[in-house]
């Protein structure tokens, strides 16, 4: 045979073998007799290499009959085993693993199978290589094993894997390595845990004397660094430069570790070869963080280089001063400790608490706030008025001269200190009950600060109204009467007879401030007090008391776990007081006490009926508690009412978290504070951060300030707003500028006057209303932090105080061609008169959502007392109030019908994010109107409620029956009659249970915990969800868990491709519960869009559920 035909011959038979084509290579092998043993290509590759590779099976034991050699290697030296294990062809390894030394056979690498599989991740091949014997010990030239591969790629799998057939773990690399070592550089944690859990040393060094925790911080690896300290790992040894953990820590500047790494108890001034300590590295790369932390830690100041330069010249060196002058404060020991010390906790509670007061105007809210203070024994109620007359007459408005001094909080400009001058103008009580405010320092009333009195300091003398009134005079200019009562909130921290120490917040009835009441409503770590009037005609007192019930529950956030019966984790404490005047005040005696206007029986029947509607939310006091504030000593009711306020004072405060020692020096800075800024006392939350290391305590940190304004907010010193817009956080360090003097200015009726109908006021109003604040703007910044104004250029935009009605012709019936769809979102029922104080907000989010797109968008939004139109290109949106409810309807072509629905549900969000915001405690439902109504533009369009839809749903109907029992299309009712965007759609049926919101579960839970005489409660509910062997384990819990919201949890875990709203539904209805279904239906969304595709028109842009 010739070369050439040799050569071809050759080529087809790895052409045969490459494509596992056995009958041709039989063919070529009896035809050419050719010898396959001793066949090579140019690669010396045989024939059994190229057929391993492929993982023909048959083919590899044919050429192994013919003699091919399993051992031999191709150029590189792999052998057809590690061909095979290369590309995880198992299937022929039973003929290629003949003996050990096969299966641990190594290329020029020194790389075996075991190496090639686990660097290739072939998963199978890994396990049959082991369990044939492969060694997971041999290493590569490098000195590497399978570990080291599996640990570098971050197989965690594959590491597990082999972690079970080695006894031995640490072996190192060529750089001294183990894997280890390697997993902690490249941040695999869960490699890391594997190996840790299989018995890895965590302290093995390399050849630079580095252990794994050296190598995770030079990568800067939190999380693998904040695992090995958990299981143990020594942070003081010391890498060939001399560097621990710790100083690799300071010099990425990652404060978590150093935090953790102190708190070990460990030594922290180890010098390295430079004689650098932690503190120095942190000190020269400028981390302030660190450095506050190791001097909080004991780190030594005067600590010397080995060039003699202690940590303070050495920050200097590198010009970072702010971290010289900390340096310098803790120099002496004695003033370090202090620090120290004053960040540690006190052993006993906080001293005061927030009491939060509301009802409706002519409540009498301020005169029980009075009768509270006076003593019991005091001899007439009279004396205490004329002793608050006094204490509220004298000077009290502002000087036109007056300026802020220091540098504004939220600006960089600096303006002089002129000094503040006292005014001529004489203030004149009001008459009204609710009409009389602090004039003192939140501190003044009691104590120096909230710690007990045995930790009280003295404090300057109050100063914080001097040069804010909350008078007429900064509103008009002339000293006029304030006729109307409280506007805003009246905030004076009191000490209560027998009672303690309360930060008093009383919220004034006057509905138009009821709109950014949530800003400071929510927290449950207080005490509430809604007071009503009692009247000849309980209903009156009882519709009252429902509507402030209905606003807190909106405003408190649920929280989980769910209790009993649907109780919330932490419910806010209520009372309820109901205020009435005797008839015959100076004959009155304790023996003869005045009658309230309603009776006992009324009282307990209001009481209970309150408590069942409520007490999922809410630990309300069981009794309405009748105060006559008429009477000259305390009544009954008074009584009950401070033995309330004790025990509720009490079980707060334990359950609080103690006060830091920082507290009262800290109120100290803040009265100092307040004086330098008196005019406009705000700060940003990142300069607050900024002063209270430079001016109170070095050490504090950023966590040391979030806990310390923590404690601030809930005595009451301060106010913490968010402006989830921008970002950015606000300290408003005198509550009663903000709640008295800007919000009872902004919704006094005399600032009304002067407003203009459209809402909108422009910057010289503001100034000539609020004349002491340098910086207009300053103060428009807190406004719209708190939601209640949006900037339109050049002027802001109040929705609560525009006036004039919407024009008759604002949505004529002109556009026959035009699709129509729209819908009413509706309060949860028995939470009526909650949408009237959110929509003023939801027009605020409109106009600002407008804001972010109208650069490239062509839209115009017009706004008129509960009532705005948004325009689209051709589409045209109405967002009005209407009654209870709020009402969108979106209309435009036919041709933009994609664009329509997109424009709907966007619409539609934004309301319901926005009443979410305002009342996270609110469900809301969606009740879609008729098209066809909508489209003859009919005064009372027919609905579909949320059970119908659900139901339809349910059938897998397409049809859905309004009000008026005209039957439509679900497409025409929610997508204008798209099928394609109803294709996006997944049903409300569809949604797991696990997507409950925390209100929902909570009502479910409130139905189906009782025992029920039926026995259609939740134990036949685990047993229709095929849950029985879970009732010990739920019932066990007793009264602390909702055994309901426990099965519904184990339901969408142990099965969750069936745990749907649908399923649900249908064992509600088999066991009878159509009430429970009915509510599931009313609180589930309808439907959630699978994706929201971005679709453009000839005039508009709807993209990923933003507004148009």
């Amino acid at each position: 045979m010739s070369k050439s035909i040799n050569d071809s011959v050759a080529s087809a038979i790895f052409l045969a073998c490459e494509r596992g084509a056995l009958p041709e290579l039989r063919q070529f092998v009896s035809s050419c007799f050719v010898e396959l043993a001793h066949l090579k290509n140019e690669l010396d590759e045989t024939p059994l290499h190229v057929a391993s590779g492929n993982g023909f099976e048959e083919l590899v034991h044919f050429l192994l009959k013919c003699g091919c050699n399993p051992n031999i290697g191709d150029g590189q030296g792999d052998t057809p085993l590690i061909w095979a294990a290369r590309n995880g062809h198992t299937n022929v390894f039973k003929y290629l693993l003949k003996s050990i030394e096969m299966v641990n056979a190594t290329n020029k690498n020194q790389e075996t199978a075991l190496h090639i599989a686990t660097r290739y991740t072939q998963g199978k091949a890994v396990l049959a290589l082991l369990e044939a014997g492969a060694d997971p010990h041999l290493m590569d030239k490098h000195l590497e094993t399978s570990l080291h591969i599996a640990a570098w790629d971050g197989q965690n799998g594959l590491l597990d894997l082999l972690c079970r057939f080695s006894h031995f773990l640490d072996i190192q690399n060529s750089d001294g390595d183990s894997a280890l070592h390697i997993a902690a550089i490249r941040g695999h944690l869960e490699c890391l845990e594997s190996l840790l859990e299989n018995g890895a040393q965590v302290d093995l060094q390399n050849q630079s004397g580095q252990t794994a925790l050296h190598m995770a911080l030079s990568r800067g690896h939190v999380d693998i660094a904040i695992l090995l300290l958990g299981r143990g790992c020594n942070s003081t040894i010391q890498d060939q430069n001399g560097d621990t953990p710790l100083h690799l820590a300071a010099e990425k500047g990652l404060f978590t570790i150093a935090q953790t790494i102190c708190q070990l108890n460990i030594p922290i001034d180890i010098q390295n070869s430079q004689g650098l300590s932690p503190l120095h590295v942190a000190a020269r790369f400028g981390s302030i963080e660190i450095v506050r932390c190791l001097c909080l830690a004991g780190a030594n100041v005067h600590l010397k280089t080995n060039d003699g330069m202690t940590a303070e010249i050495v920050a200097l060196a590198q010009e970072h001063k702010h971290i010289a002058v900390l340096l310098g404060k803790v120099k002496q020991e004695k003033e370090r400790q202090k620090f120290v010390e004053q960040l540690t906790t006190l052993d006993i509670p906080l001293n005061r608490i927030k009491l939060k007061v509301f009802g409706s105007q002519g409540a009498g809210k301020t005169r029980l706030i009075q009768a509270l203070q006076r003593p019991s024994s005091a001899s007439s109620l009279n004396s205490l008025v004329e002793s608050v007359s006094r204490r509220f007459s004298g000077s009290l408005f502002l000087s036109s001269s007056t300026t802020q001094t220091g540098p504004p909080p939220l600006s960089s400009s600096v303006h002089s200190n002129k000094g503040n001058q006292n005014s001529d103008c004489a203030f004149s009580s009001s008459t009204s009950d609710e009409g009389i405010h602090s004039a003192t320092s939140s501190t003044s009333s009691t104590s120096s600060s909230a710690i007990n009195s045995q930790q009280q300091q003295q404090l300057p003398p109050p100063n914080r109204h001097k040069t804010w009134p909350y008078s007429n005079n900064s509103i008009s200019g002339n000293n006029k009467e304030f006729k109307n009562g409280q506007q805003g909130i009246d905030i004076q921290n009191m000490s209560f007879t027998e009672c303690g120490e309360f930060s008093v917040w009383n919220f004034s009835g006057h509905e138009p401030s009821h709109i950014c009441y949530d800003h400071f409503v929510g927290n449950t770590d207080c005490v509430h007090l809604v007071v009503t009037r009692c009247s000849d005609d309980p209903q009156d007192e009882y519709k009252e008391l429902l509507y402030w019930l209905n606003f807190l529950k909106g405003r408190v956030t649920p929280t989980e776990p769910i209790g009993h019966c649907g109780l919330m984790a932490r419910r806010a404490v209520v009372a309820i007081v109901g205020t009435f005047c005797g008839t015959d005040s100076s004959s009155s005696s304790p023996s003869s006490p005045s009658q309230p206007p309603i009776t006992l029986n009324e009282a307990e029947a209001m009481m209970k009926t309150l408590k069942m509607r409520f007490e999922t939310h809410f630990e309300i006091h069981p009794q309405l508690l009748l105060v006559d504030l008429s009477a000259q000593t305390d009544c009954k009711g008074l009584k009950e009412l401070r033995n309330f306020l004790v025990k509720s004072r009490e079980s707060i405060l334990q359950r609080l978290q103690r006060p830091l020692r920082l507290l009262d020096p800290a109120l100290l800075f803040l009265e100092q504070l307040r004086e330098k800024y008196s005019q406009f006392p705000c700060v940003t939350w990142n300069y607050f951060t900024y002063l209270i290391p430079s001016e109170v305590n070095p050490l504090a940190s950023d966590g040391h300030c979030r806990q310390l304004i923590q404690q601030l907010q809930l005595i009451g010193e301060v106010v913490y707003l968010r402006d989830e817009c921008k970002e950015l956080d606000y300290i408003v360090i005198s509550p009663e500028w903000l709640g008295t003097h800007l919000l009872g200015t902004l919704f006094s009726n005399q600032f009304a006057q002067t407003n203009r109908t459209n809402g909108r006021l422009m910057f010289e109003d503001f100034a000539a209303a609020f004349p002491e604040v340098a910086d207009t703007g300053d103060l428009l910044q807190i406004m719209e932090t708190l939601q209640i104004c949006s900037l339109v250029e050049p002027d802001f935009e109040f929705p609560a105080f525009i006036t004039c009605n919407p024009p008759i012709d604002i949505w004529q019936p002109n556009r026959p061609q035009f699709l129509y769809a729209g819908l009413r979102i509706k309060p949860a029922r028995g939470m009526e008169q909650t949408m009237q104080a959110i929509f003023p907000r939801i027009q605020v989010s409109m106009r600002k959502s407008m804001q972010d797109f109208q650069d490239s968008l062509d839209a115009e939004l017009l706004q008129w007392k509960g009532c705005s139109k948004m325009l689209s290109g051709k589409m045209e949106a109405l967002v009005r109030l209407i009654g209870d409810s709020v009402e969108v309807q979106i209309r435009g072509p036919s041709s933009m019908s994609n664009s329509a629905i997109y424009f709907l549900e966007d619409l539609t969000n934004l309301v319901e994010q926005t009443a979410a915001e305002v009342a996270p405690g609110i469900s809301t439902e969606r009740h879609f109107l008729s098209p066809k109504h909508l489209k003859e533009h009919r005064t009372n369009p027919a609905s579909f409620t949320p059970e119908v839809i659900m139901e339809m749903q349910l059938n897998e109907s397409l049809i859905i029956e309004n009000s008026d029992g005209e039957q439509e299309e679900f497409t025409d009712v929610v997508c204008f009659g798209s099928t394609e965007v109803a294709g996006l759609l997944s049903l409300g049926i569809d949604i797991s249970v696990a997507q409950l919101q925390p209100c929902t579960r909570s009502e479910l839970a409130a139905l189906l915990d009782p025992s029920d005489p039926m026995g259609r409660d939740w134990s036949i509910l685990a047993v229709r969800l095929n849950l029985a062997e879970a009732l010990p384990s739920v019932d066990s819990t007793g009264q602390s868990l909702s055994r309901t919201d426990q099965l519904l949890a184990e339901w969408a875990i142990t099965t969750a491709g069936n745990a749907s709203i649908g399923r649900l539904a249908t064992i509600l209805s088999e066991m009878g519960r159509d009430d429970v279904k009915q509510l599931l239906f009313r609180r589930v969304p309808l439907y959630l869009f699978n994706s929201t595709p971005q679709i453009i028109t000839e005039n508009n842009i709807v993209n990923n559920n933003e507004i148009i």
